[in-house]
């Protein structure tokens, strides 16, 4: 039986405080602090691919979990900023941390939906291949493609990575994936200046009240869809952790699906928007953290695409795990 054994995150070093933000746009400090719920975010230093943090969340992970590195049979990368067009950034990754060569190695170009979609792939592609071992890795950098002088995106996004390692034994299950695309709305988030498009050398754009009314579309009817598909209530659920997008957005979908405050995850103040880190960033802190873990959550993810993805997480009763993984 496979699934979610831990989890890793790793941020940056160059904090960026909102007090910066606040001197050049000239906001309200109480916006950014109160409405979108973040006082600092990080960014990758200019000299650091993206690679290499995706490299150092890999160490950190094996590393606290005493795993040899050369015990991995798979890696996924989540990232829309990797360090080229091509190769893929997992490539790199597989090499800059020594895996074996014999092994599952691919990119997954989503973005605030692609940790749940990162999970429900390598799962699946696990069970199939028989596969003992694998790490789902999400990383980004919008620091690299969003503009500084755009009030809308600025505030809003932070650099980031994490790492979750699984494989047998696991402690969470993972439950039965609802998703769905509407690329009909891509232009409603898009960052043209990545790629091959002749004459595309713009910044990322966002439509926010698009983005934000099309959460209030599809993710309160993707969660209740995904409860049904799992045979489960709203009241069986311990916490709901949903794209961290900023505190309002989180808070509005709480309210719109009638979830108590307490079962609803904000972890966004000391990290802002970390895209496909948000959700794994959040999940780890409530599972390490917190002196009760949760034995029973929603994850949902929504965004770039334009895309959505729900699962449930449920611990895992029959588990006996001693902490080492060698080959």
């Amino acid at each position: 039986m496979l699934g979610l054994i831990a989890i890793s995150h790793q941020l940056p070093s160059v904090c960026v405080p909102s007090d910066e933000l606040v001197k050049l746009h000239g906001f309200e400090a109480e916006f950014i602090s109160d409405k979108l719920g973040i006082d600092q975010r990080f960014k990758l230093p200019d000299d650091m691919p993206v690679s290499a943090l995706a490299s150092e969340v890999v160490n950190k992970l094996c590393r606290e979990n005493e795993i040899d590195v050369e015990a991995l049979d798979l890696l996924i990368v989540v990232t829309q900023t990797g360090d080229y067009c091509l190769p893929h950034v997992s490539a790199i990754v597989q090499a800059e941390v020594g895996m074996r060569k014999d092994v599952f190695v691919m990119d997954i170009n989503l973005g605030c939906s692609g940790y749940v979609m990162g999970l429900a792939s390598a799962l699946a592609i696990m069970e199939a291949q028989h596969l003992r071992l694998g790490i789902v890795v999400t990383v980004d950098a919008y620091s690299r493609i969003v503009s500084m002088d755009d009030r809308a995106t600025s505030p809003l996004f932070g650099d980031g990575a994490s790492a979750t390692l699984l494989g047998e034994n696991p402690r969470y299950l993972m439950g039965k994936t609802t998703f769905g695309t509407d690329g009909s709305q891509h232009e409603l988030l898009i960052a043209k200046g990545t790629g091959s498009t002749a004459g595309t050398k713009e910044p990322l754009f966002m439509d926010g009240r698009g983005i934000f009314n099309f959460a209030l579309r599809v993710v309160p009817t993707d969660i209740k869809k995904c409860l049904e598909l799992n045979n489960l209530d709203f009241d069986d659920v311990d916490l709901f952790i949903l794209h961290q997008a900023n505190a309002y957005m989180v808070k509005t979908l709480g309210q719109r699906m009638g979830i108590p405050d307490e079962k609803l995850v904000l972890h966004l103040r000391e990290v802002g928007n970390t895209t496909s880190s948000s959700i794994p960033i959040a999940l780890e802190y409530e599972i390490k953290e917190k002196s009760v873990s949760p034995s029973t959550m929603i994850i949902s993810g929504f965004g770039v695409g334009l895309s959505w993805a729900t699962s449930v997480l449920r611990t895992n009763e029959e588990r006996d795990y001693d902490g080492k993984f060698t080959r």
